[in-house]
């Protein structure tokens, strides 16, 4: 009788173990890892902005915002075309490197396949975050050449990575301002 009460503690001891190991080992379950930048087949854009001079005081937040299309008017700052918005850069930084999966601003948007005409990086002083052109400052543009009336193009590809979408902001020497701001 004794060797088959020790079988029964021996099993449930195993049972037990194999159970705890289980939980322990297995925190989400079959769910897949996270995608980031380095993932492949991971769809999205990467590079740096580096910052020239000295930051305007009052400043609340600074934001890399991809827009589908040019800004002709305010209603231009608003989604559909407000395609993407990279996280909030740090006050005073001088240098930021960014990708899209790792930085996105709102974790639901992803960045789609296509052409993006107008990627900025836009600065505002007001308390809580707006969506209203006149809150916001474009300090600094994806652009041709370094010619920063001349908006370059960012193409994505789907399961690429498009990296070296780099932007100058020259706070001495500030862009030309679309409409409505």
């Amino acid at each position: 009788m004794n060797g088959k009460i020790n079988m029964r503690k021996v099993f449930f001891a195993v049972v037990i173990a194999v159970l705890i190991s289980l939980i322990v080992g297995c925190d989400k379950g079959i769910e897949p890892e996270p995608a980031n930048s380095t993932t492949p087949g991971v769809t999205g854009f990467s590079g740096t902005v580096t910052f020239v001079g000295s930051w305007p005081a009052g400043i609340k937040r600074t934001h890399l915002v991809v827009f589908k299309n040019l800004l002709k008017d305010s209603s231009d700052f608003f989604p559909p075309n407000l395609s993407f918005v990279i996280d909030s850069i740090p006050n005073g930084s001088s240098k930021f490197t960014y990708n899209s999966v790792d930085n996105n601003f709102i974790s639901i948007f992803k960045i789609a396949p296509g052409d993006y005409q107008y990627i900025v990086v836009a600065q505002s002083k007001t308390p809580t975050l707006s969506l209203a052109r006149k809150d916001w400052f474009i300090v600094g543009v994806y652009c041709i050449g370094n010619n920063q009336s001349q908006p370059a193009t960012m193409t994505i590809q789907d399961g690429k990575m498009t990296t070296g979408v780099d932007v100058k902001v020259d706070f001495s020497n500030p862009p030309p301002q679309p409409p409505g701001g």
